[in-house]
């Protein structure tokens, strides 16, 4: 059963749809779920019949992806799913634009520890949203695990993804991550695109 469901905004452009595939071959558990009219209600009724922890929204704006908003389903609450994290990227470079192979079954998503405090509310974002373990220095990652690697540069933070010590995956840039709950904010989530 998965236990992230990643998605996208309605009508996607082919850009955001390779970026949902690159999203679901680096996370543990993913699965891509073509978004078509579902509501946000309808998504969360979907991710709990499927056992789904966390639903990723992936949004976009002049047909390139541009924000990525994590959800935990509810239940019994006024609102059926309750974001997390979002993510405001500031561009991405998909995995075939880098040369770089998808890694094979995903067991674990682990965060290198970057040794910045800068860098602190990023790592926690990645842990929050994607159940990501921290890779303590020192340490080393097994055969199915992912690792993150953030690094500060200019006015945004970049991720990167390895696997078995090789590059893999798609490059994000990121600026601050934020978090809020659905219902708060509306007029930005319309302005977003996702209303």
């Amino acid at each position: 059963m998965p236990s992230i469901i990643v998605t996208t905004s309605r009508a996607p452009s082919p850009r955001t749809r390779s970026f949902v595939k690159d999203l679901v071959a680096i996370l543990p558990g993913a699965e891509k779920l073509t978004r078509g009219h579902l509501t946000l209600e309808e998504l969360a009724i979907a991710a709990r019949a499927k056992g789904a922890s966390r639903i990723v929204v992936v949004g976009e704006r002049k047909g390139n992806p541009s924000i990525i908003r994590v959800y935990e389903p509810t239940l019994g609450a006024i609102s059926p799913l309750r974001n997390i994290v979002t993510f405001i990227l500031a561009g991405i470079s998909l995995s075939r634009e880098l040369g770089r192979p998808k890694p094979g079954k995903v067991q674990r998503l682990l965060i290198a520890d970057p040794g910045d405090e800068d860098l602190d509310e990023y790592v926690e974002a990645f842990i929050k949203a994607f159940g990501a373990h921290l890779l303590v220095k020192g340490r080393k990652a097994g055969v199915g695990d992912v690792v993150v690697t953030l690094k500060k540069a200019g006015d945004v933070v970049v991720a990167e993804f390895e696997a078995s010590g090789k590059p893999v995956g798609p490059r994000l840039k990121l600026r601050k991550p934020t978090k809020m709950i659905k219902g708060e904010n509306e007029g930005w989530l319309e302005w977003l695109g996702e209303s």
